[in-house]
C-alpha cells in the first residue's frame, strides 16, 4: 500500500513539474523585439526590391553559407508568384522556443494574401538562423 502512495505522489509531482515548466514564457533572442522587426522588415524589402546583400545582411554565417544567391532568386519568384510583394507586418511577434532557439512568427501582408513569415535565433543570439514562409498559396505550390 505504501508502495502505491508513494507511487501516486512521484506521478503526481512530475505531472505538477512537467506543466508548471510548460507555463513558463519562452525565452527571446539577444536583442529587442523592436530590432527583430527591423530585420524581418529588411529581409522582405530585400526580397522586394531583388537585393541579396541586404537579405542576407541579419543572417547568421551557417545561413549565409547555406543560401545562395540562386535560392534566394528562386524563393523570391516563388514567393511573388504565390503572394506578390511584401506590404507590412504586425507590429508584435510571437514567440516560441524550439529546443535551443527562439522562434519569432509575424502575420505579413503581402499583395495577394496573408503570409507567416517566421525567422528563427539562437536563445540568447542576434542573428537570424532559420528563415520560413507560410501561406495559403504557397502550401498550395508546394503540394
Amino acid at each position: 500500500m505504501n508502495t502505491k502512495r508513494i507511487l501516486v505522489y512521484l506521478l503526481s509531482f512530475l505531472c505538477v513539474a512537467i506543466l508548471a515548466s510548460a507555463c513558463q514564457a519562452p525565452k527571446p533572442a539577444s536583442i529587442s523585439n523592436e530590432q527583430i522587426r527591423e530585420m524581418a522588415d529588411n529581409i522582405l524589402v530585400s526580397i522586394n526590391q531583388d537585393d541579396y546583400p541586404g537579405f542576407t545582411n541579419d543572417f547568421s554565417d551557417q545561413m549565409i553559407s547555406t543560401f545562395t544567391k540562386q535560392q534566394f532568386t528562386d524563393l523570391r519568384t516563388t514567393l511573388q508568384g504565390a503572394s506578390g510583394n511584401y506590404v507590412s507586418c504586425q507590429s508584435d511577434p510571437t514567440l516560441s522556443n524550439q529546443q535551443s532557439y527562439a522562434v519569432y512568427q509575424y502575420k505579413c501582408q503581402f499583395e495577394k494574401e496573408e503570409v507567416i513569415v517566421t525567422l528563427v535565433f539562437a536563445i540568447d543570439g542576434d542573428k537570424v538562423e532559420g528563415l520560413f514562409f507560410n501561406s495559403e498559396a504557397l502550401r498550395a505550390i508546394a503540394k
